[in-house]
């Protein structure tokens, strides 16, 4: 099997930050293995891809709170979520389609919003070209069983005039189907990892099952600000890491960030704490009760 040179282990992001001379790293718990060995490559390379290409798609400049499709995206948001399910979709799929839906309907740089007419077709188009870049091929919904279960059968789309549009979606995007989405960049952090051994739990050392917590709470995040239009003035990667260190909150683990996650991500904590403000707010706000700082393991399985 093809390694990497030998050189390249180790290698730090570009966008990552430096650790500071006096501080000792701690080891990350609960990883089993080594996602460079496992993937033969140097996966900080792939984190600077990212942060490369994510404003493509995402940015504060690209954010528009006037769109006027805003009041109708989170039933959009939920169906083509529900579609994905159905098909067994991986959830980086559905946020990618999610992304490109966006950028077509965000009415940027002057352009107007589809008719509404068309938006239940372009909404499946993303889902499919989405699952035709993010999926292997035979995870990818037949356009025959696509068109059943969104019923566009029923409003005379057959396969041809779909594959319209499809084309139609691709001609929206230029064809750049590259989406970067904040569940990209966690899975990143995730495979790194994000818990320490210096970490402490409620003041106690971790326990096994905590990295599969903060696992379940990062997705789940990542889930809900999907949701919510307004975290698409953040970059995926600043939102990711915000998610993060809501993550580590929402299971009360000290400290909530540390220099080895800057080091990891890129940002200092000051760097994300109004973000992350902002993903714990929408959340307590959205499941009140849940939301204390100081939750235990077991509050995830209410979500």
């Amino acid at each position: 099997m093809f390694k990497p040179i030998k050189e390249a282990w180790g290698k730090q992001s570009k966008f990552s930050a430096d650790l500071p001379l006096s501080y000792t790293p701690s080891k990350p718990y609960g990883l089993t293995e080594d996602i460079d060995e496992v993937l033969a490559l140097t996966t900080t390379d792939l984190y600077d891809s990212m942060r490369k290409v994510q404003e493509e798609y995402v940015s504060e400049e690209a954010h528009n709170p006037k769109a006027t499709y805003l009041p109708f995206r989170r039933y959009l948001v939920d169906w083509m979520s529900d579609i994905g399910e159905q098909f067994n979709l991986h959830p980086t799929t559905i946020h990618t389609s999610i992304l490109y839906l966006d950028k077509i309907f965000r009415e940027q740089d002057g352009a107007v919003c589809p008719p509404r007419n068309k938006w239940q077709l372009l909404a499946t188009a993303c889902i499919s070209v989405a699952s035709k870049y993010e999926e292997a091929e035979e995870h990818c919904p037949p356009i025959p069983e696509l068109l059943e279960v969104t019923k566009l059968y029923q409003s005379g789309q057959t396969p041809l005039s779909f594959r319209d549009g499809e084309c139609e979606v691709l001609g929206y995007l230029n064809w750049t189907l590259r989406a970067i989405c904040p569940l990209h960049v966690v899975g990143y952090y995730l495979s790194k990892g994000v818990t320490f051994e210096e970490d402490r739990w409620q003041g106690r050392k971790l326990i096994e099952k905590i990295p599969k917590y903060v696992k379940k709470y990062a997705e789940f995040f990542c889930n809900l600000t999907l949701q919510e239009y307004t975290f698409q003035k953040y970059e995926p990667s600043h939102l990711a890491s915000a998610i993060i260190m809501a993550s580590r909150v929402a299971l009360n683990l000290e400290p909530k960030w540390r220099p080895d996650l800057a080091s990891l991500t890129g940002y200092e904590e000051s760097d994300i704490e109004p973000c992350f403000e902002h993903v714990f707010s929408y959340y307590e706000e959205q499941f009140p009760g849940h939301g204390s700082r100081s939750n235990s393991p077991k509050n995830v399985t209410d979500l």
